[in-house]
């Protein structure tokens, strides 16, 4: 197990890297022509969103990709799936390495931390309010003792207003782009 453990951490380290060399072409328009045609375009997506999410690539990316390929309602949807599912896979893995309370115990840090998991869902929702990257957040919320209800639900709360803004960005880039949009009338 011990094995399994390291060698899921150099995968994610590899494609950590890598995420980092091509950065330059994880961009939406690159998303949306790899995916929109596909007929399981929402559940590759989803992958990519999870992918994304363990890689520390920026959920903005995937966000304004949501709403070239699917609109803004669905866009809005799968995205949140998306963003869900990819902050549940980097809970999970960290809690999976043994984490969980790490940061509970942390003499600088562990009155703040229980504060914060007394606060539940609140806390998490507001911690996501913030500019801090969501990967890191994932991380860093694993390394406490908050429960997975409090963890689900404050991500889904705070994590609702920024991704509606970015699908609506890509959304609207979309109808740009194809002429149907007022701007260009």
């Amino acid at each position: 197990m011990k094995a399994f453990r390291i060698a899921a951490l150099l995968a994610v380290a590899v494609g950590i890297a890598l995420a980092v060399v091509y950065r330059d072409v994880i961009d939406p328009m690159a998303i949306r022509d790899a995916i929109a045609a596909h007929p399981l375009a929402p559940l590759i997506f989803i992958g990519l969103q999870v992918a994304a999410s363990l890689l520390f690539i920026p959920r903005t990316v995937l966000g304004i990709a949501a709403g070239l390929v699917f609109g803004f309602f669905w866009g809005t949807v799968w995205a949140l799936c998306g963003a869900l599912a990819g902050a549940a896979a980097g809970f999970a893995l960290v809690r999976w390495f043994g984490a969980t309370g790490v940061l509970d115990e942390s003499p600088a840090i562990g009155a703040a931390v229980k504060r914060a998991e007394h606060g539940g869902w609140r806390a998490v929702a507001i911690l996501r309010l913030t500019p801090l990257p969501h990967s890191l957040t994932n991380t860093l919320l694993a390394m406490t003792n908050l429960s997975w209800r409090d963890y689900l639900v404050g991500s889904f709360a705070g994590m609702l207003p920024m991704t509606i803004a970015q699908v609506d960005i890509g959304a609207s880039g979309s109808a740009i782009l194809s002429g149907n949009q007022w701007l260009l009338a």
